[in-house]
Protein backbone atom coordinates (compact mmCIF):
# COMPACT_ATOMS: atom_id res chain seq x y z
CA UNK A 1 0.00 0.00 0.00
CA UNK A 2 1.33 3.40 -1.02
CA UNK A 3 2.04 5.69 1.93
CA UNK A 4 1.19 9.35 1.71
CA UNK A 5 4.25 11.50 2.23
CA UNK A 6 3.83 14.61 4.34
CA UNK A 7 3.43 17.71 2.24
CA UNK A 8 6.59 19.78 2.08
CA UNK A 9 6.78 23.47 1.28
CA UNK A 10 9.85 24.76 -0.52
CA UNK A 11 10.38 28.42 0.36
CA UNK A 12 11.46 30.95 -2.22
CA UNK A 13 15.22 31.43 -2.15
CA UNK A 14 14.60 35.11 -2.93
CA UNK A 15 12.49 35.70 0.19
CA UNK A 16 13.96 33.16 2.58
CA UNK A 17 16.76 35.40 3.90
CA UNK A 18 14.76 38.64 4.08
CA UNK A 19 13.36 39.41 7.55
CA UNK A 20 10.09 41.14 8.36
CA UNK A 21 10.49 44.92 8.17
CA UNK A 22 12.16 46.03 11.40
CA UNK A 23 9.91 49.08 11.82
CA UNK A 24 6.71 47.05 11.50
CA UNK A 25 8.11 44.30 13.72
CA UNK A 26 8.88 46.64 16.62
CA UNK A 27 5.47 48.29 16.32
CA UNK A 28 3.68 44.95 16.61
CA UNK A 29 5.91 43.98 19.54
CA UNK A 30 5.10 47.16 21.45
CA UNK A 31 1.38 46.81 20.68
CA UNK A 32 1.44 43.32 22.15
CA UNK A 33 3.30 44.52 25.26
CA UNK A 34 0.85 47.37 25.82
CA UNK A 35 -2.12 45.06 25.25
CA UNK A 36 -0.70 42.87 28.01
CA UNK A 37 -0.72 45.85 30.36
CA UNK A 38 2.99 46.72 30.14
CA UNK A 39 4.13 50.33 30.04
CA UNK A 40 6.48 51.02 27.12
CA UNK A 41 8.14 54.19 25.87
CA UNK A 42 7.63 53.69 22.14
CA UNK A 43 10.39 55.32 20.10
CA UNK A 44 10.65 52.37 17.73
CA UNK A 45 8.03 53.21 15.09
CA UNK A 46 7.62 56.57 13.38
CA UNK A 47 3.92 57.11 12.76
CA UNK A 48 2.78 60.72 12.54
CA UNK A 49 0.00 60.88 15.17
CA UNK A 50 -2.21 63.77 14.04
CA UNK A 51 -5.94 63.59 13.20
CA UNK A 52 -7.22 63.43 9.63
CA UNK A 53 -8.36 66.87 8.40
CA UNK A 54 -12.16 67.04 8.23
CA UNK A 55 -12.34 67.85 4.47
CA UNK A 56 -10.27 64.75 3.71
CA UNK A 57 -12.48 62.55 5.89
CA UNK A 58 -15.59 64.02 4.26
CA UNK A 59 -14.28 63.30 0.77
CA UNK A 60 -13.53 59.70 1.74
CA UNK A 61 -17.06 59.33 3.11
CA UNK A 62 -18.71 60.91 0.07
CA UNK A 63 -16.89 58.62 -2.34
CA UNK A 64 -17.28 55.38 -0.36
CA UNK A 65 -19.56 54.11 -3.12
CA UNK A 66 -17.00 54.61 -5.90
CA UNK A 67 -16.22 50.93 -6.40
CA UNK A 68 -15.07 50.77 -10.01
CA UNK A 69 -11.53 49.92 -11.07
CA UNK A 70 -9.43 53.05 -11.66
CA UNK A 71 -6.68 53.46 -14.27
CA UNK A 72 -3.50 51.71 -13.16
CA UNK A 73 -1.56 54.97 -13.15
CA UNK A 74 -4.20 56.72 -11.04
CA UNK A 75 -7.10 59.07 -11.63
CA UNK A 76 -6.08 61.66 -14.22
CA UNK A 77 -7.34 64.59 -12.16
CA UNK A 78 -5.36 63.44 -9.12
CA UNK A 79 -2.19 62.97 -11.16
CA UNK A 80 -2.44 66.54 -12.47
CA UNK A 81 -3.26 68.02 -9.07
CA UNK A 82 -0.49 66.10 -7.32
CA UNK A 83 2.21 67.31 -9.73
CA UNK A 84 1.00 70.91 -9.39
CA UNK A 85 0.93 70.60 -5.60
CA UNK A 86 4.20 68.82 -4.82
CA UNK A 87 6.45 70.41 -7.46
CA UNK A 88 6.64 73.93 -6.00
CA UNK A 89 6.72 72.65 -2.43
CA UNK A 90 9.52 70.16 -2.99
CA UNK A 91 11.38 72.34 -5.46
CA UNK A 92 11.16 70.82 -8.94
CA UNK A 93 9.39 71.74 -12.19
CA UNK A 94 5.88 70.40 -12.73
CA UNK A 95 6.19 70.69 -16.51
CA UNK A 96 7.56 67.66 -18.34
CA UNK A 97 6.46 65.33 -15.53
CA UNK A 98 4.33 62.19 -15.64
CA UNK A 99 2.67 61.11 -12.39
CA UNK A 100 1.71 57.66 -11.22
CA UNK A 101 -0.28 56.89 -8.07
CA UNK A 102 0.61 53.84 -6.01
CA UNK A 103 -0.49 52.17 -2.75
CA UNK A 104 2.10 54.11 -0.78
CA UNK A 105 5.45 55.41 -1.97
CA UNK A 106 7.05 52.19 -0.64
CA UNK A 107 5.46 50.13 -3.42
CA UNK A 108 6.45 52.72 -6.01
CA UNK A 109 10.07 52.68 -4.87
CA UNK A 110 10.09 48.89 -5.15
CA UNK A 111 8.55 49.07 -8.63
CA UNK A 112 11.25 51.56 -9.66
CA UNK A 113 13.97 49.27 -8.34
CA UNK A 114 12.53 46.37 -10.35
CA UNK A 115 12.23 48.48 -13.49
CA UNK A 116 15.76 49.93 -13.46
CA UNK A 117 18.29 47.25 -14.39
CA UNK A 118 21.52 47.24 -12.40
CA UNK A 119 22.74 47.65 -8.84
CA UNK A 120 21.69 50.09 -6.13
CA UNK A 121 23.86 52.84 -4.66
CA UNK A 122 22.69 53.49 -1.10
CA UNK A 123 24.06 56.02 1.42
CA UNK A 124 24.36 54.66 4.95
CA UNK A 125 22.43 54.74 7.23
CA UNK A 126 19.21 54.31 5.28
CA UNK A 127 15.59 53.33 5.75
CA UNK A 128 15.21 49.63 6.48
CA UNK A 129 13.35 48.60 3.30
CA UNK A 130 15.55 49.91 0.49
CA UNK A 131 18.12 47.10 0.62
CA UNK A 132 15.62 44.22 1.02
CA UNK A 133 13.69 45.66 -1.93
CA UNK A 134 16.89 45.67 -3.99
CA UNK A 135 17.39 42.00 -3.13
CA UNK A 136 13.82 41.20 -4.18
CA UNK A 137 14.49 43.04 -7.44
CA UNK A 138 17.61 40.95 -8.07
CA UNK A 139 20.03 43.83 -7.48
CA UNK A 140 23.10 44.11 -5.30
CA UNK A 141 23.33 47.00 -2.86
CA UNK A 142 26.44 49.18 -2.81
CA UNK A 143 26.58 50.82 0.59
CA UNK A 144 28.18 54.28 0.72
CA UNK A 145 29.54 55.47 4.06
CA UNK A 146 28.88 59.19 4.35
CA UNK A 147 30.28 60.49 7.62
CA UNK A 148 28.21 60.99 10.77
CA UNK A 149 24.69 59.69 10.25
CA UNK A 150 25.15 59.79 6.46
CA UNK A 151 25.28 63.59 6.38
CA UNK A 152 28.71 63.66 4.76
CA UNK A 153 27.74 62.27 1.34
CA UNK A 154 29.23 64.33 -1.48
CA UNK A 155 29.71 64.11 -5.21
CA UNK A 156 33.32 63.10 -4.66
CA UNK A 157 32.40 60.25 -2.31
CA UNK A 158 29.66 59.09 -4.70
CA UNK A 159 31.99 59.11 -7.72
CA UNK A 160 34.56 57.04 -5.85
CA UNK A 161 31.87 54.52 -4.91
CA UNK A 162 30.71 54.24 -8.53
CA UNK A 163 34.23 53.76 -9.88
CA UNK A 164 35.11 51.19 -7.21
CA UNK A 165 31.84 49.29 -7.79
CA UNK A 166 32.42 49.08 -11.53
CA UNK A 167 35.98 47.93 -10.97
CA UNK A 168 34.65 45.08 -8.81
CA UNK A 169 32.27 43.94 -11.53
CA UNK A 170 29.06 45.54 -10.24
CA UNK A 171 26.73 47.67 -12.34
CA UNK A 172 25.67 50.74 -10.32
CA UNK A 173 22.74 52.28 -12.16
CA UNK A 174 20.41 53.77 -9.52
CA UNK A 175 20.84 55.84 -6.39
CA UNK A 176 18.26 56.23 -3.63
CA UNK A 177 18.40 59.51 -1.74
CA UNK A 178 16.06 60.12 1.19
CA UNK A 179 15.95 63.56 2.80
CA UNK A 180 15.01 64.82 5.29
CA UNK A 181 16.35 61.45 6.21
CA UNK A 182 14.94 58.46 8.03
CA UNK A 183 16.70 57.51 10.35
CA UNK A 184 18.71 60.71 10.98
CA UNK A 185 16.42 63.72 10.50
CA UNK A 186 19.24 65.34 8.51
CA UNK A 187 19.31 66.75 5.00
CA UNK A 188 21.62 67.86 2.18
CA UNK A 189 22.66 71.39 1.25
CA UNK A 190 21.92 72.71 -2.24
CA UNK A 191 25.64 72.61 -3.02
CA UNK A 192 25.82 68.95 -2.02
CA UNK A 193 22.76 68.08 -4.11
CA UNK A 194 24.25 69.89 -7.10
CA UNK A 195 27.52 67.94 -6.76
CA UNK A 196 25.66 64.61 -6.46
CA UNK A 197 23.56 65.53 -9.50
CA UNK A 198 26.68 66.31 -11.53
CA UNK A 199 28.17 62.89 -10.78
CA UNK A 200 24.92 61.08 -11.57
CA UNK A 201 24.69 62.89 -14.91
CA UNK A 202 28.31 62.00 -15.70
CA UNK A 203 27.79 58.28 -15.03
CA UNK A 204 24.18 57.94 -16.20
CA UNK A 205 22.81 57.10 -12.74
CA UNK A 206 19.05 57.39 -12.22
CA UNK A 207 18.15 58.99 -8.88
CA UNK A 208 15.14 57.73 -6.94
CA UNK A 209 14.62 60.68 -4.61
CA UNK A 210 12.44 59.68 -1.67
CA UNK A 211 11.16 63.04 -0.44
CA UNK A 212 8.32 61.71 1.70
CA UNK A 213 9.48 63.99 4.56
CA UNK A 214 9.94 67.04 2.32
CA UNK A 215 6.76 68.66 3.63
CA UNK A 216 7.80 67.98 7.23
CA UNK A 217 10.81 70.27 6.94
CA UNK A 218 11.47 72.33 10.06
CA UNK A 219 14.95 73.53 9.15
CA UNK A 220 15.72 75.25 5.85
CA UNK A 221 13.18 75.03 3.02
CA UNK A 222 13.35 71.68 1.27
CA UNK A 223 15.07 71.54 -2.13
CA UNK A 224 14.72 68.55 -4.44
CA UNK A 225 17.70 67.15 -6.31
CA UNK A 226 15.35 67.12 -9.32
CA UNK A 227 15.99 70.86 -9.54
CA UNK A 228 19.62 70.08 -10.41
CA UNK A 229 19.09 66.84 -12.34
CA UNK A 230 15.58 66.95 -13.78
CA UNK A 231 16.20 64.56 -16.65
CA UNK A 232 17.43 61.72 -14.44
CA UNK A 233 15.49 62.05 -11.18
CA UNK A 234 12.28 60.34 -10.11
CA UNK A 235 10.75 62.02 -7.06
CA UNK A 236 8.51 59.99 -4.75
CA UNK A 237 6.25 61.29 -2.01
CA UNK A 238 2.90 60.60 -0.40
CA UNK A 239 0.40 61.56 2.30
CA UNK A 240 1.63 59.52 5.26
CA UNK A 241 4.03 61.96 6.92
CA UNK A 242 2.85 65.56 6.51
CA UNK A 243 -0.84 64.55 6.73
CA UNK A 244 -0.58 61.47 8.99
CA UNK A 245 -2.43 59.37 6.39
CA UNK A 246 -0.26 56.26 6.46
CA UNK A 247 -3.29 54.00 6.57
CA UNK A 248 -4.68 55.48 3.35
CA UNK A 249 -1.78 53.76 1.50
CA UNK A 250 -1.37 56.31 -1.25
CA UNK A 251 1.83 57.66 -2.74
CA UNK A 252 3.11 59.38 -5.87
CA UNK A 253 6.01 58.99 -8.27
CA UNK A 254 6.90 61.96 -10.49
CA UNK A 255 8.79 60.71 -13.54
CA UNK A 256 10.33 63.08 -16.12
CA UNK A 257 9.36 62.83 -19.79
CA UNK A 258 12.99 61.96 -20.51
CA UNK A 259 12.28 58.64 -18.74
CA UNK A 260 9.00 57.87 -20.52
CA UNK A 261 10.02 54.24 -21.01
CA UNK A 262 10.48 53.94 -17.25
CA UNK A 263 7.02 55.40 -16.69
CA UNK A 264 5.57 52.79 -19.06
CA UNK A 265 7.31 50.01 -17.15
CA UNK A 266 5.94 51.27 -13.81
CA UNK A 267 2.45 51.49 -15.27
CA UNK A 268 2.82 47.89 -16.49
CA UNK A 269 4.10 46.82 -13.06
CA UNK A 270 1.06 48.48 -11.45
CA UNK A 271 -1.33 46.74 -13.83
CA UNK A 272 0.12 43.34 -12.93
CA UNK A 273 0.32 43.88 -9.16
CA UNK A 274 -1.90 46.39 -7.37
CA UNK A 275 -4.12 47.07 -10.46
CA UNK A 276 -5.17 50.47 -9.15
CA UNK A 277 -5.27 52.39 -5.89
CA UNK A 278 -8.49 52.47 -3.85
CA UNK A 279 -10.71 55.08 -5.53
CA UNK A 280 -12.18 56.61 -2.33
CA UNK A 281 -8.63 57.15 -1.09
CA UNK A 282 -7.71 58.81 -4.40
CA UNK A 283 -10.74 61.10 -4.13
CA UNK A 284 -9.74 62.03 -0.59
CA UNK A 285 -6.19 62.65 -1.80
CA UNK A 286 -7.52 65.15 -4.33
CA UNK A 287 -8.83 67.26 -1.47
CA UNK A 288 -5.46 66.88 0.30
CA UNK A 289 -3.54 68.32 -2.68
CA UNK A 290 -5.84 71.24 -3.49
CA UNK A 291 -3.72 73.51 -1.30
CA UNK A 292 -6.67 74.90 0.68
CA UNK A 293 -5.91 77.26 3.56
CA UNK A 294 -7.44 74.91 6.15
CA UNK A 295 -5.29 71.94 5.20
CA UNK A 296 -2.13 73.98 4.64
CA UNK A 297 -2.49 75.52 8.11
CA UNK A 298 -2.95 72.01 9.52
CA UNK A 299 0.24 70.81 7.80
CA UNK A 300 2.18 73.84 9.08
CA UNK A 301 1.06 73.23 12.67
CA UNK A 302 1.90 69.52 12.48
CA UNK A 303 5.36 70.30 11.10
CA UNK A 304 5.91 72.81 13.90
CA UNK A 305 5.04 70.14 16.46
CA UNK A 306 7.46 67.73 14.81
CA UNK A 307 10.13 70.42 14.93
CA UNK A 308 9.54 71.11 18.62
CA UNK A 309 9.70 67.42 19.49
CA UNK A 310 12.78 66.84 17.34
CA UNK A 311 14.57 69.75 18.98
CA UNK A 312 13.52 68.46 22.40
CA UNK A 313 15.02 65.05 21.63
CA UNK A 314 18.21 66.62 20.28
CA UNK A 315 18.55 68.76 23.42
CA UNK A 316 18.13 65.69 25.64
CA UNK A 317 20.89 63.93 23.70
CA UNK A 318 23.18 66.95 23.95
CA UNK A 319 22.64 66.89 27.73
CA UNK A 320 24.02 63.34 27.65
CA UNK A 321 27.15 64.61 25.83
CA UNK A 322 25.93 63.17 22.55
CA UNK A 323 26.47 65.87 19.93
CA UNK A 324 23.95 65.97 17.11
CA UNK A 325 23.87 68.19 14.00
CA UNK A 326 20.98 70.63 13.36
CA UNK A 327 17.91 68.82 12.05
CA UNK A 328 16.37 69.33 8.63
CA UNK A 329 12.97 67.71 9.12
CA UNK A 330 11.01 64.56 9.78
CA UNK A 331 10.72 63.12 13.27
CA UNK A 332 13.75 60.91 13.85
CA UNK A 333 17.13 60.92 15.55
CA UNK A 334 19.99 58.47 15.05
CA UNK A 335 22.35 58.98 17.99
CA UNK A 336 25.56 57.04 18.51
CA UNK A 337 26.23 55.87 22.05
CA UNK A 338 29.86 54.90 21.49
CA UNK A 339 30.93 57.34 24.21
CA UNK A 340 29.23 54.98 26.64
CA UNK A 341 30.68 51.83 25.05
CA UNK A 342 33.00 50.86 27.93
CA UNK A 343 30.33 51.29 30.60
CA UNK A 344 27.65 49.54 28.53
CA UNK A 345 29.93 46.54 28.05
CA UNK A 346 30.98 46.43 31.72
CA UNK A 347 27.63 46.98 33.44
CA UNK A 348 25.09 45.68 30.91
CA UNK A 349 27.14 43.29 28.73
CA UNK A 350 26.19 45.35 25.66
CA UNK A 351 28.54 45.24 22.68
CA UNK A 352 26.29 45.67 19.62
CA UNK A 353 23.40 47.93 18.69
CA UNK A 354 21.05 44.95 18.88
CA UNK A 355 22.26 44.26 22.42
CA UNK A 356 21.63 47.90 23.29
CA UNK A 357 18.10 47.98 21.87
CA UNK A 358 17.13 44.74 23.60
CA UNK A 359 18.67 45.71 26.93
CA UNK A 360 16.97 49.11 26.89
CA UNK A 361 13.61 47.48 26.27
CA UNK A 362 14.11 44.96 29.07
CA UNK A 363 15.63 47.30 31.68
CA UNK A 364 13.99 50.62 30.88
CA UNK A 365 10.87 49.75 28.82
CA UNK A 366 12.39 51.95 26.13
CA UNK A 367 11.69 50.72 22.58
CA UNK A 368 14.06 51.78 19.81
CA UNK A 369 15.56 50.17 16.72
CA UNK A 370 19.22 49.14 16.48
CA UNK A 371 21.48 50.90 14.01
CA UNK A 372 22.30 47.61 12.30
CA UNK A 373 18.76 47.59 10.88
CA UNK A 374 19.67 50.76 8.99
CA UNK A 375 22.91 49.47 7.53
CA UNK A 376 25.37 50.43 10.26
CA UNK A 377 27.97 47.94 11.46
CA UNK A 378 26.67 45.91 14.39
CA UNK A 379 29.42 47.17 16.72
CA UNK A 380 28.43 50.81 16.16
CA UNK A 381 26.17 51.57 19.12
CA UNK A 382 23.53 53.54 17.22
CA UNK A 383 19.78 53.62 17.73
CA UNK A 384 16.95 55.05 15.64
CA UNK A 385 14.60 57.07 17.82
CA UNK A 386 11.15 58.00 16.50
CA UNK A 387 9.72 61.06 18.26
CA UNK A 388 5.98 60.52 17.79
CA UNK A 389 4.70 58.73 20.92
CA UNK A 390 2.10 61.33 21.96
CA UNK A 391 -1.51 62.32 21.32
CA UNK A 392 -1.45 64.44 18.18
CA UNK A 393 -4.79 66.17 18.80
CA UNK A 394 -3.69 67.23 22.27
CA UNK A 395 -0.32 68.41 20.94
CA UNK A 396 -2.02 70.63 18.35
CA UNK A 397 -4.25 72.12 21.05
CA UNK A 398 -1.22 72.90 23.21
CA UNK A 399 0.53 74.62 20.31
CA UNK A 400 -2.54 76.67 19.35
CA UNK A 401 -2.88 77.87 22.94
CA UNK A 402 0.87 78.54 23.27
CA UNK A 403 2.15 79.59 19.82
CA UNK A 404 5.52 80.85 21.11
CA UNK A 405 6.24 77.90 23.42
CA UNK A 406 9.73 76.43 23.65
CA UNK A 407 10.51 72.79 23.01
CA UNK A 408 11.07 71.82 26.69
CA UNK A 409 7.80 73.31 27.91
CA UNK A 410 5.96 71.95 24.89
CA UNK A 411 7.19 68.40 25.52
CA UNK A 412 6.17 68.57 29.20
CA UNK A 413 2.65 69.75 28.32
CA UNK A 414 2.03 67.83 25.09
CA UNK A 415 4.17 64.69 25.24
CA UNK A 416 4.71 63.54 28.83
CA UNK A 417 5.37 59.95 27.74
CA UNK A 418 8.22 61.18 25.54
CA UNK A 419 9.65 63.14 28.46
CA UNK A 420 9.42 60.05 30.66
CA UNK A 421 11.03 58.00 27.91
CA UNK A 422 14.05 60.27 27.72
CA UNK A 423 14.22 60.25 31.51
CA UNK A 424 14.36 56.44 31.35
CA UNK A 425 17.10 56.59 28.70
CA UNK A 426 19.06 59.06 30.81
CA UNK A 427 18.76 56.88 33.90
CA UNK A 428 19.85 53.83 31.95
CA UNK A 429 22.98 55.56 30.63
CA UNK A 430 23.82 57.10 33.99
CA UNK A 431 23.64 53.60 35.47
CA UNK A 432 26.60 52.49 33.36
CA UNK A 433 28.74 55.62 33.71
Amino acid sequence: MMQNKPFQFTPSSTLADIPVSATLRINEQVRAMRAAGESVFHLGFGESPFPVPEPVKQALFEHAGDNGYPPSKGLAALCDLAASYFAPRLGFEASGIQTIVGPGSKDLIFALQVAIEGDLLLPTPSWVSYEPQASLAGSSTIRIAGGFAGAGLSGEILERAIVDARASGLNPSKLILNYPNNPTGLGYSSDTLASIASVCRKFGIIVISDEIYGLVAHGAKHQSIAHFYPEGTVVTSGLSKHLSLGGYRLGFAFIPDSLTKLFTLIETFASETWSGVCVPAQQAAMVAVLGTREIEQHIALCSQVHGLMSNYGRDRLNALNIDYPPLAGGFYLFPHFDGYKEGLAKHYNVSTSEDLALDLLQRASFAALPGVDFGESAEVLALRLALTDYDGSHALDVLKQNPDIGSDDFAILAAPNMVAGFDALTGYLQGCS
